[in-house]
């Protein structure tokens, strides 16, 4: 079996969580450019129409609407006045997966609590027709500005907030119809999928580090998630203390506040989430989740409905107070 040259510990972990004939096909696969076209800036059909004709040709993904992949190069992609012009969007499969099982709806308030760089964020924007409110926190000022430069370009509105969402959403309970935590993660998935920088930075310690601010920020959204709302976690990465055990311990701090729903489409190459972690048996609900697997990037979502209010809680939601600028397209 090849594995990418990472040190012995990940090499570990992934064979604990990773079935090996899915790092078999992860190994010998073909990278192939995947993107999403965007109709915030343009009928996604003559998108494709100038790209077919510039020589970049696409595949459709049926579980996935506007989406697709290409055999062509990225430079060929980004040669393009549609690439130039935020028409087209370079974006993994399972990443454009995210906003669409979240199902963000015109009209809807939606909190997308860990936005930069803004893929998921803009994709968000359009399935809403830019309509109603939109509201992208990420803790660091750098990345909040690469996130409006994308939001522009892609034409797309949000109120852009820099801020640590665990402690932000603590004053905006219960605002939002859908809240997305694609959560900071170590990123197992990109490692596998060649990424040297993220298996440069990974280390069992840092698991565990993220694993604890996981935890808050998921505890810390589902307090925004107004009664029947809808939020998406998810991550890049294989780790169980990252993904199921996260889910786990929401699940029983939420006091039967939450509950996980079927994802509302077939993701490919995905299998649904463990129910058991090196001997600890967990909720059997978590075969809702998936766990996307090579070769495709490696990704993990769960989708969770709040079906009342935590009983810590208070039944009159506080008012929502946004800071920060609506990007404009």
């Amino acid at each position: 079996m090849t594995l990418p040259p990472v040190h012995r510990a990940l090499r570990e972990r992934l064979l604990e969580v990773v079935p090996p004939e899915c790092l078999e096909a992860g190994a010998a696969a073909t990278p192939q450019l995947s993107l999403r076209l965007n109709p915030l800036r343009a009928p996604p059909h003559e998108t494709r129409a100038e790209l077919e004709a510039a020589g970049v040709h696409l595949r459709e993904e049926p579980a996935l609407p506007l989406a697709f992949t290409t055999d062509a190069p990225l430079r060929s992609v980004q040669a393009c006045a549609a690439w130039r012009e935020g028409r087209v969007h370079v974006q993994s499969l399972p990443s454009i997966a995210a906003a669409i099982c979240l199902s963000p709806r015109p009209g809807h308030s939606v909190l997308d609590l860990c936005a930069a760089p803004g893929s998921k964020t803009s994709h968000i924007a359009a399935l809403m027709e830019n309509s109603g409110t939109l509201v992208a926190v990420d803790s660091s000022r750098a990345r909040t500005f690469r996130l409006q430069e994308l939001l522009r370009l892609l034409g797309a509105r949000a109120h852009c907030i820099t801020a640590h969402g665990e402690r932000w959403a603590r004053g905006q309970r219960e605002a939002f119809d859908r809240v997305l935590v694609d959560a900071p993660c170590s990123a197992e998935g990109r490692i596998l999928a060649g990424d040297e920088a993220a298996a440069a930075g990974w280390s069992p310690g840092k698991v565990r580090r993220l694993a604890s601010l996981q935890k808050a920020l998921l505890n810390a959204a589902i307090e925004t998630l107004k009664p029947g709302g809808l939020l998406l976690y998810s991550t890049c990465t294989f780790s169980p203390e990252e993904n199921e055990l996260v889910v786990e311990r929401a699940l029983d701090h939420a006091a039967g506040a939450i509950t996980l729903e079927p994802l509302p489409i077939a993701l490919p190459h995905s299998r649904p989430a463990l129910t058991e972690v090196r001997g600890k048996p967990l909720p059997p609900s978590l075969e809702l989740a998936r766990r996307v697997l090579p070769p495709q990037e490696g990704f993990f979502l769960a989708l969770l409905r709040k079906t009342e209010r935590p009983r810590s809680q208070t039944a009159t939601a506080d008012a929502m107070t946004l800071q920060g600028p609506a990007v404009r397209p």
